[in-house]
């Protein structure tokens, strides 16, 4: 064997001691993982939707692993300081993010900077829930299908007003999303956030606007205000009777609010994998989905490589909504 062979051999034999040694450490890690609370950072403030469904997983991984699951609410600047702090603690799976739709694909579009890449900076480990969004009216409103508030808003161009819990949040961008599709002129009224919007609604200051299914279903069964479509392809067993914007004229019109929780990148593999599993198999339990069906959310099980490539298809999709808009933040 000549001089380079024996030097390419020696390289690959420590090439492979190295891999192995990577592999044992991490399933050595996994082994010991968690030792102690881990902690999941919540990017919006209590009570709102981000945060209630963390707590139902946080309670339900937390026999899981064996460990307490500490919920840490870090609100501010939509979801992305929460984001921040997330994906600059250390990479051993004791801090995690519950991030969602508006932090891992919609704050991209809408901050020209952010503290954190959403593709770059976490590691995806499993998506929990993903939940419809229902498009409302006030009851005095003289509409009651879709082609009715279609041809309304092109009868008053620029007079009928949606409301929304911010500008560029998910109810926002799905009225923009609307207004494209059927190419209408409607007015948007961002307020601080959701339970403002449905005392607008119901107090006939507002027009319209999607808000998630479980935020509307009290609403519905008191005359409050009137449902007149779902964002979801296929419609939802809690509202059967209601029809999908998609069947309504506007095929493939989707818009779904999810959640999912994701790691800061660097996390060793074998504590992705142990986190993995404990998620799925909670998310498995009767209880955890009667308590998310409550709120009108569905569950999700997916492989990590399955969120990412959810999140990055929805990133795609709402940077266009975002740019064809002319949205901006300040």
């Amino acid at each position: 064997m000549n001089a380079s062979r024996q030097a390419w051999h020696r390289h690959a034999r420590i090439l492979l001691a190295c891999t192995l040694s990577a592999a044992a450490l991490s399933a050595a890690w996994a082994a010991d993982y968690p030792s102690r609370p881990v902690t999941l950072i919540v990017p919006f403030a209590a009570g709102g939707p981000t945060d209630v469904t963390a707590r139902i997983f946080a309670r339900a991984i937390a026999p899981e692993l064996g460990q307490t699951v500490v919920v840490d609410n870090r609100p501010g600047a939509g979801g992305t300081l929460g984001g921040g702090q997330a994906a600059r603690a250390a990479a051993d799976g004791y801090t995690l993010l519950w991030g969602g739709t508006s932090t891992l694909a919609v704050a991209p579009a809408l901050y020209a900077s952010l503290p954190y890449d959403p593709l770059g900076s976490f590691q995806p480990v499993s998506r929990a829930v993903r939940g419809p969004l229902v498009l409302a009216v006030n009851s005095k409103l003289p509409v009651r299908t879709v082609a009715d508030v279609v041809a309304l808003a092109k009868a008053r161009p620029g007079r009928l007003s949606f409301g929304s819990a911010g500008v560029g949040s998910i109810i926002h961008l799905t009225g923009e999303l609307l207004k494209a599709r059927a190419g209408i002129d409607m007015i948007h009224v961002p307020y601080k956030g959701n339970a403002q919007v449905l005392t607008d609604l119901t107090g006939d200051h507002l027009d319209m606007a999607f808000i998630a299914l479980g935020h509307m279903l009290p609403h519905m069964q008191d005359g409050g205000l009137r449902p007149i479509a779902i964002s979801s392809l296929e419609r939802n067993p809690l509202v059967p009777d209601l029809p999908t914007l998609a069947e309504s004229g506007y095929p493939g019109f989707e818009s779904l609010e999810w959640f999912g929780l994701v790691a800061p990148k660097g996390v060793p593999a074998g504590v992705l994998a142990r986190l993995n599993s404990a998620f799925r198999h909670a998310s498995q339990q009767p209880s955890v989905r009667a308590d998310i069906a409550k709120l009108g959310y569905m569950p999700v099980d997916e492989t990590p490589d399955q969120f990412a490539a959810a999140a990055a298809a929805e990133g795609r999709k709402w940077k266009q909504v975002v740019t064809d808009a002319k949205i901006s933040v300040e």
